[in-house]
């Protein structure tokens, strides 16, 4: 943890000095910005009729409002409101808090709403929670706020027309937090990605390998880089193959080469402004090769038609691929029709659309060996010569031809392998003095003058990703132990670097250089070599991390790999956040006079307390199950948003749901008894202990309600700071109570948080007072040396006089003692990732699916085995008892793959309907699923009772929609209550 608590530069993006504002003419009145769709904090309330005016704006456009007062009643206002009309968790989010401090992560709101009565007690935090280019209605100014000296842009493919994938930018440095996590959360191959002005440019091309890839077939997106909102979309060129140098981004226009012209983009609006389309007797066609942007002149090469591949959908399901096949082209037989081979090169004046000279070849230039700097450009023509020329006219400058740099440079190798990389990839970089030859294609890393062209060294391996950094040169890889250190005048090696997995690109920022682990990133600390794991995700295939505008990016997934995170990933700076801050009276707000006496609430003992019946989330009851049953009633939550799993007991089925709402729903006529609201959304069920209910929140706390009435009696910030980002079109805490709670003697357990890198924080709490018993704030880094730890990717369970949840890639299971919270895994230094994880709060679609363990006293086992994504399932099953001594077989909790190893078993009856399960009760010599048959739109959801020793149905229900993960409870009198995705909970008796 100390690499997290150093002091490092702070961030400028936070408060900016007053010469960064710019405010516009005074108004009669505040107004509601003029904005479609984006996040609008608004603080306090606009009016007397503010509450109704925020759900009325939202349910007028796409935005996501997030509300903040110190007054209780207006945030309750906010979220009855909300509520009502169906939208609270899902485009309104109410906090409460004093205006001192504002929960919003820095730079995250498009634009700030402030009710006059709020204008005085907001000061500069307003500022701190817009982004560049937003704008802050206060009193009857608007003012908006402009971007920081300091920044830097990744305004080509390669960051600049040099190809050194190298960031200047002053603000992105360690330590690092989420900023945000963002859609699409999959994409197709190939992709390539660029930034500016605070917007990040993706193009996914033709190859979809899974079926979640299909929307993005060659499209083009733009989305907010501070918030990640997709702010348009554009198809793209359907058999122009896109991972080439052909895109640029600047503040205000994205220029976009294709087979038909240079597209020029509004790059707020998507909107063609203008095209540049090649003269025909310039060239040899109309496709655009490669390009930069130096100044106000756009130089091009261009050429002929080229190999046109075919768009790829798929049809088959789950998560990621290794996407390893071919497509048409990748071998670069022809010359003429390679892709991006040309033999012309252009310089436009950006302004006019004028030509300035234009300079043909009689050879054809490979775009992957071209790039630009210092006003010279820098080419290849495969096997003949490599030149330059002079960028201001056109001239050449000297070509080279000499045997020996020819020789040294080679024929191209076959690449396109997950351990080599792409054949389509850059090979070339330059910097003042040297020309620089690496990559998949090469097998030598080649080094020659920009004077000349001349050779000045050599070296074997040549799939090396570099990053040119003032001392020396980063040469991450080949796959293997080490990348190395080089000097630039000799290629004396003088470091070592550790070492790189496969095919992506190495990228760096001032403190850093990026790159692939085994499962995860590396992040190399410059200043002292160390490398540190991100474990939760890989930079993309093509792309790397790249880095904008003071942010750090990893694309959409389009691969296979031990991942917790899918999607458009942003990291911000931390400057000196405190990850470790002490334990003060803040965190605990007590609500309640008296925390020992509360209403009595009466529970049987075969009731249903908690989430699977039992802390150690057997999904198990001594209950008996109806062998008939109807539907007595059904409830449907506002808007229809997804509820939790139910909980019974006592007469009353509870649950919560993705609005925040915790409701108490009679269980005999299905009316809601009452409704508490928290101020995120709830993935995991209350529990429910001594008349007491505690539920874990998205806001960061943990919430104790009084069961009989839901009268709150305390809640506790699990998470070390009030900081919301947006999570998939969501708002949350940094670091969300998604896993629930476990009670056990009179202590109520929680952890909160996402990833590693944030912080984990787990707590045992007293049950009566929420006073804190024990912290553990350190497991996010358990190893101090990779500063990588434990990640909560699942719900907290009890097992062996232990706490556990899925712990993320690094962890399969996070362990913890419950009587002092030490961690009981140990520190792993290695920068690898072993698991999966698809947590349920983030990607419902893919953790619905449970699996099933579940031992009887005769030894027999019932198993059902879902996949960690639910691509893959076994049929549910009964198993003979494994003889004497014999061991049985160890399982990812993860469930991946779900093969299992070990003695062959004999099947004492299988269900071979195919069916998917996403919830489980097993009763005495019964089990009741829902599940489905089918899939995607042709899913047909069911609920069943099948008798455990024979597999036969006694009877089957069917359900307007699945049950979500684990949604099934049964209580002490046999009802059985069941939630569904659609919004719906219902309840069946005895038939």
């Amino acid at each position: 943890m100390f690499a997290r608590r150093m002091l490092v530069l702070a961030s400028a993006l936070l408060l900016l000095p007053t010469a960064t504002w710019a405010a516009e003419q005074e108004r009669a009145a505040v107004e509601w910005p003029a904005l479609q769709r984006g996040i609008c904090a608004v603080i306090g309330l606009p009016g007397p009729d503010g509450a109704e005016a925020i759900v009325k704006r939202v349910k007028q456009s796409e935005l996501v409002v997030y509300f903040q007062s110190a007054d209780a009643a207006e945030v309750e206002a906010v979220r009855e409101a909300a509520a009502k009309a169906g939208v609270l968790g899902v485009q309104v989010f109410a906090d409460q808090g004093d205006l001192n401090r504002l929960h919003l992560a820095d730079n995250v709101a498009d634009a700030v709403l402030v009710a006059p009565a709020a204008e005085k007690a907001v000061g500069r935090e307003v500022y701190r929670i817009v982004h560049p280019e937003g704008a802050v209605e206060i009193g009857r100014r608007r003012v908006t706020k402009q971007h920081p000296e300091g920044i830097d842009q990744w305004s080509h493919v390669w960051h600049g027309p040099d190809n050194n994938p190298l960031s200047t930018d002053q603000f992105a440095r360690a330590p690092y937090l989420t900023q945000f996590l963002g859609d699409p959360k999959f994409c197709p191959m190939p992709e390539v990605s660029v930034a500016a002005g605070g917007r990040v440019f993706r193009a996914f091309g033709h190859i979809a390998h899974k079926a979640n890839q299909n929307p993005m077939l060659n499209t083009l997106l733009a989305i907010n880089g501070y918030n990640g909102t997709i702010l348009w979309r554009r198809p793209l060129r359907e058999g122009f193959m896109i991972h080439r140098n052909t895109m640029i981004a600047t503040p205000d226009v994205l220029y976009l080469g294709d087979d038909q012209s240079c597209k020029l983009l509004n790059a707020r609006t998507g909107e063609l402004e203008a095209e540049i389309v090649v003269p025909e007797d310039l060239s040899d066609g109309p496709v655009w090769k490669w390009m930069a942007l130096d100044g106000g002149t756009l130089y091009a090469l261009v050429g002929s038609e080229e190999v046109r591949p075919r768009t790829q959908p798929s049809n088959v399901p789950g998560l990621g691929h290794w996407p390893w096949g071919m497509w048409e082209g990748h071998e670069y037989r022809e010359a003429k029709t390679n892709f991006g081979f040309g033999r012309t090169l252009l310089a436009i004046d950006t302004a006019t659309k004028k030509i300035l000279w234009s300079h043909r070849q009689d050879d054809f230039i490979d775009a992957r060996g071209t790039c630009m700097k210092n006003g010279r450009i820098y080419f290849y023509c495969p096997g003949k010569y490599v030149a330059c020329l002079d960028a201001a006219s056109g001239d050449p400058v000297w070509k080279n031809s000499d045997r020996d740099l020819l020789d040294a440079i080679g024929q191209d190798g076959r690449a396109q392998h997950y351990v080599t990389g792409y054949s389509t990839t850059t090979f070339i970089k330059c910097n003042d003095e040297y020309l620089f030859f690496s990559g998949p294609q090469r097998d030598r890393m080649v080094v020659a003058s920009t004077k000349d062209g001349r050779l000045a060294w050599q070296k074997q391996p040549g799939n090396l990703q570099l990053v040119l950094r003032d001392e020396a040169i980063y040469a991450a890889g080949p796959q293997g132990e080490y990348g190395f250190k080089f000097a630039y005048a000799t290629g004396e090696q003088v470091g070592l670097i550790p070492g790189r997995r496969a095919c992506t690109r190495a990228t760096g920022t001032l403190d850093s250089v990026f790159f692939r682990a085994n499962g995860g990133t590396v992040r190399m600390d410059v200043a002292t070599g160390a490398a540190q794991h991100i474990a939760p995700m890989r930079p993309p295939c093509q792309d790397g991390v790249i880095v904008s505008d003071g942010l750090l990016y990893w694309g959409p997934w389009m691969c296979g790999c031990q991942l917790s995170f899918y999607g458009h990933i942003c990291l911000g700076p931390a400057g000196d956040f405190d990850f470790r801050p002490a334990m003060d009276k803040s965190r605990l707000s007590v609500a309640a006079d008296d925390l020992v006496n509360v209403k009595r609430f009466e529970t049987g003992e075969r009731d249903w307390p908690t989430y699977l019946g039992n802390n150690e989330r057997t999904a198990a009851t001594a209950a008996a199950i109806p062998g008939q049953v109807r539907k007595k009633w059904t409830f449907e939550t506002p808007g229809g948003v997804r509820p939790t799993a139910p909980i019974v007991a006592g007469g009353m089925v509870f649950c919560g749901d993705e609005s925040g709402a915790v409701r108490a729903i009679d269980a005999q006529t299905g009316k809601v008894r009452w409704t508490s609201y928290t101020g995120g959304a709830i993935h995991v069920p209350p529990a429910l202990w001594n008349s007491r209910l505690y539920v874990g929140s998205a806001d960061g706390r943990v919430y104790a309600m009084e069961a009989a009435t839901g009268r709150l009696l305390w809640s506790f910030r699990a998470a070390p700071a009030d900081r919301w980002i947006p999570v998939y079109g969501k708002l949350m805490s940094t670091w969300p109570v998604a896993g629930g709670v476990a009670v056990h003697d009179g202590t109520v357990y929680a952890a909160a948080g996402i990833a590693h890198y944030d912080g984990t924080y787990v707590y045992a709490l007293d049950a009566i007072t929420g006073e804190v018993k024990w912290c553990n704030d350190s497991s996010g880094s358990l190893s101090e040396e990779v500063d990588c730890g434990v990640s909560l990717q699942g719900e907290l369970y009890i097992a062996d006089g232990e706490l556990r949840f899925l712990g993320g890639g690094k962890y399969e299971v996070a362990r913890y003692d419950l009587q002092t919270g030490r961690s009981l895994n140990e520190p792993d230094n290695s920068i690898v990732s072993r698991f999966r994880t698809a947590f349920y709060p983030y990607y419902p679609d893919y953790g619905r699916y449970v699996s099933l363990e579940h031992s009887l006293a005769d030894g027999k086992e019932l198993i059902y085995d879902a996949s960690y994504e639910g691509s893959e399932h076994s049929g549910l099953a009964l198993f003979a008892a494994l003889p004497p001594g014999t061991a049985r077989p160890a399982f990812e909790k993860a469930r991946w793959p779900v093969n299992r190893r070990g003695p062959r078993r004999e099947s004492l009856w299988t269900d071979r309907s195919r069916a998917r399960f996403n919830a489980f009760v097993v009763a005495p010599g019964a089990i009741l699923a829902a599940g489905h048959t089918g899939v995607g739109d042709a899913e047909e959801p069911f609920l069943t009772l099948s008798d455990v020793a024979t597999g036969a149905q006694r009877w089957r229900e069917p359900l307007p929609a699945a049950a979500v993960r684990a949604g099934a409870a049964v209580d002490g009198e046999g009802r059985i209550a069941v939630a569904l995705e659609n919004g719906q909970v219902a309840l069946w008796t005895d038939g």
